[in-house]
Formats: C-alpha cells, sequence, structure tokens
C-alpha cells in the first residue's frame, strides 16, 4: 500500500517533474545495454501513442488505467479530447484535481471493463486506445475491453495494448495467439504487431 508521503508526492506536480527528468536516463542506460526485451522504460511507450495519432490522423485518446496520471500528463497536449478510466478512487480524485484546468481531459471512475462499453457511444470519429488497465500479471479486463471495441461501429480505430510480456493465458490474460485469432475473426481488415511490448493493433499503415 502506497503511504500518506508516497501518495502526497504522486498527487504533487513534483511527480511528474521527477518522471520527466529520470526518463532520459532510464532510456538510455536501457538503450547502452542493448535494448533489452521485454521490459521496455516508459518513454518508449509515450512517444508511441502520439506517433501513431499522427500517423493515423487521431485526435481522441481513450486511456484504461490511469494510476497516477503520468501518461494523462506526457499526453495532454497531443489530443483534443482525452478520456482515462481508473478503478482506484483516489487515483481519480488525485488525477481530476492535476487536471481541473484542462476541460479536454475527462477521468472516469470505475472497472474499464465495465466503463469503457458505456463510454463508447461518445465516441463519434476514431480514436487511439491505450489498453493499461491490468492489475500487474494478475488479472486485467483486456477481454472486455476489446470485446467492446470490435463490435464498435467505428473501425478504424488504433488499439495499443500495454505489458504485452504478460499476455500469456495466466489469470484473465489471453494467449498473443488467441490475440491474433480474435482480431483475423472479430476485426477483420486489421493487423496485429508485438513490438517492445506493447501490441498494437490496426488497420495496415496508410499510403
Amino acid at each position: 500500500m502506497t503511504s500518506t508521503v508516497g501518495k502526497n508526492f504522486r498527487d504533487s506536480p513534483l511527480f511528474h517533474w521527477y518522471k520527466n527528468a529520470s526518463a532520459p536516463i532510464e532510456y538510455f542506460i536501457w538503450k547502452l545495454k542493448g535494448s533489452p526485451q521485454p521490459k521496455v522504460p516508459h518513454m518508449v511507450k509515450q512517444r508511441v501513442i502520439p506517433e501513431y495519432a499522427r500517423r493515423f490522423n487521431l485526435h481522441t485518446l481513450v486511456e484504461t488505467g490511469t494510476n497516477f496520471a503520468h501518461m494523462l500528463y506526457v499526453q495532454q497536449g497531443h489530443f483534443k479530447e482525452i478520456y482515462s478510466i481508473e478503478l482506484d478512487h483516489w487515483k481519480v480524485e488525485s488525477a481530476r484535481r492535476k487536471f481541473a484546468s484542462q476541460p479536454h481531459i475527462h477521468v472516469l471512475e470505475g472497472d474499464s471493463g465495465e466503463v469503457l462499453p458505456r463510454l463508447l457511444p461518445a465516441i463519434k470519429e476514431p480514436a487511439l486506445f491505450w489498453l493499461d488497465g491490468h492489475d500487474f500479471d494478475v488479472s486485467t479486463p483486456v477481454k472486455k475491453e476489446l470485446e467492446a471495441l470490435y463490435k464498435h461501429p467505428i473501425q478504424d480505430h488504433v488499439l495499443l495494448v500495454d505489458d504485452a510480456r504478460w499476455f500469456d493465458g495466466r489469470t484473465d490474460y489471453p494467449t498473443l495467439e488467441e490475440m491474433r485469432a480474435q482480431v483475423a475473426r472479430d476485426y477483420p481488415g486489421h493487423i496485429m504487431e508485438v513490438k517492445d511490448d506493447m501490441i498494437r493493433i490496426h488497420k495496415p499503415q496508410p499510403a
């Protein structure tokens, strides 16, 4: 359990300053070691999100798993609308405080496997989905999240799923092979790639 001091630190702007300052060092050490897999620095994932938004001309980000809101902090200037879903009440309130002056950022509380399907009718254009609502390697709502997305009338979303290393069939996690089969069956016209600990599901790269 996070201590009161730890919570106060994560609830302050200093937390994001620290994360931004330490990220390049973590990335440099990782590159120096030869970019070992499967776990990669968070900075790599931070860069992939706006990269895919540019490639596919996406202006809306939907995140599951707000956690301490650092991904929100990093991405806040890259999208016109951002939705983030978090189960933990304290983390929800912390994120709402941090972004109270940012009307384009919406932090929703609840199990993302239940909240995301209710949010989807409000999504009226292709969006980028960053699915990171996992409880480490213990459990994940990702099956429900993906089922809802595959049924959504808009079929031009880009889906980025974090922590590919955990998708081995244990607990609530499908295997990567099961995910490939589901994409082929339920999301035709899309491809699935796995790189840098991220599962990437999208239509073939635009010319």
